[in-house]
């Protein structure tokens, strides 16, 4: 246990130590600032990109529309819509973007607009609003109140529960706040995929490449030396999380002295259940160690120093496939594929926190999903181990895929 915890104390210095392994930190938090504030930038733009519009019709219906809430347009009553010449010149020296014909019966209406122009496209907004006060002036003349139109038109409320006829009912007061929180999840466990699949690699594959592997082996057991590899690698991963954890508190604790609403962790989990937040966590955190274990058994192959990147992209190029397929399950949880991928590892992480988000699955599948995931990643670790030890000697001229294929032809 001692030279295990050597090579793992080695393995967390030497990369803790490193600039790159603490940019490898700052990225998703740079890129998550940069992506709020470029959101933030556009929000800004659209607002302030507002069509203005023209409107050349009765008093009533200018009036029902400058009561309208609408967000690609805005009403301009400072011109004069009685002088057709000068309402042109205004459209073309760009005083307005856009002039909205209206008569009396809505039996004709027509917009004319500058195509030259920065705004916002108005028209799916403006054919929506008109739609309303087209039926207020129909109602109006059919002799209906205002209070009876609004009956007539009001939205029906339907009031979800979502129940599993196994016996379990899902308590998930808010399945888009639950289905958010999965998609969150994917998307940490992808950066955290990426950075430490390349981590395993390099750790893996530089010291056989570089022929030090002879010399290491010499002092300590293979087996113990992959150990304490996969040892050291994980306490990256915790003290990446505990990192995570300061900046996220700090950030917090000042954020919510200036922007309350925004970072009001209460709304956006209230609801959620406790055994949700559990279930998605550690199967992030089980699927973590899988793809880690694999990428170890495709390092284990490598004969030089440039295959590395081969064998890890490999196992990068799998995680997009249950992210990828999770937007599939969004729109029909119920997919023979989807339910049985949900128990499968390497799928399981991606697909069953949105199924049980949509109801589709219970806490109990949750639960099973996640065993089976725990499971095969204690398997993972101890045929990578065993991989690693069975080839830790061995160099071919292959490609570490080839070499890994051959080598189960062989095996089998």
């Amino acid at each position: 246990m001692h030279k295990i915890l050597v090579v793992a104390k080695m393995v967390f210095k030497k990369r803790v130590l490193s600039p790159t392994y603490y940019w490898m930190i700052l990225a998703p938090i740079v890129l998550l600032i940069i992506g709020i504030g470029f959101t933030k930038y556009i929000d800004n733009q659209n607002s302030s990109h507002k069509a203005l519009i023209a409107v050349v019709a009765n008093k009533n219906i200018k009036a029902a529309l400058q009561n309208q809430k609408a967000s690609t347009y805005k009403i301009n009553t400072k011109v004069n819509t009685t002088n057709k010449e000068r309402l042109k010149i205004d459209l073309a020296d760009n005083v307005v973007d856009g002039i909205l014909y209206v008569n009396n019966d809505f039996s004709k209406v027509k917009y004319k607009y500058n195509a030259n122009t920065n705004s916002d496209n108005p028209i799916n907004e403006l054919k929506q609003n008109l739609t309303v006060i087209r039926s207020q002036y129909m109602a109006s003349i059919a002799g209906l109140s205002e209070s009876q139109w609004q009956n007539i038109t009001q939205e029906v409320h339907l009031y979800k529960e979502n129940v599993s006829y196994n016996g379990n009912t899902i308590k998930l007061n808010d399945s888009e706040s639950a289905q958010y929180f999965s998609e969150f999840a994917v998307i940490i466990a992808f950066f955290f995929l990426t950075s430490y699949i390349s981590i395993t690699g390099a750790e893996i594959g530089n010291e056989k490449g570089n022929h030090l592997i002879e010399g290491l082996i010499a002092a300590i057991p293979a087996d113990k030396h992959f150990a304490g590899k996969m040892l050291g690698i994980a306490y990256l991963i915790f003290f990446q999380v505990f990192i995570y954890t300061i900046i996220g508190g700090i950030g917090y604790l000042i954020l919510s002295k200036f922007h309350k609403n925004l970072i009001d962790l209460n709304k956006y989990l209230s609801g959620i259940s406790i055994q949700y937040i559990v279930i998605v966590a550690m199967l992030t955190i089980a699927s973590l160690a899988l793809y880690v274990f694999l990428a170890a058994i495709f390092a284990s192959f490598v004969s030089i120093a440039e295959d590395i990147s081969q064998a890890t992209s490999s196992v990068s190029s799998l995680m997009l496939i249950p992210y990828f397929l999770s937007f599939l399950t969004q729109s029909n949880p119920n997919l023979t594929i989807s339910k049985v991928l949900s128990y499968l590892p390497y799928m399981s992480q991606g697909l069953m926190p949105v199924r049980i988000a949509r109801g589709a699955a219970s806490y109990s599948d949750g639960y099973i999903s996640l065993l089976i995931t725990i499971a095969f990643a204690i398997a993972m670790y101890l045929f990578s181990a065993k991989v690693y030890k069975n080839n830790v000697f061995s160099y071919s001229n292959e490609s570490p895929l080839k070499a890994m294929l051959n080598r189960f032809k062989l095996t089998l």
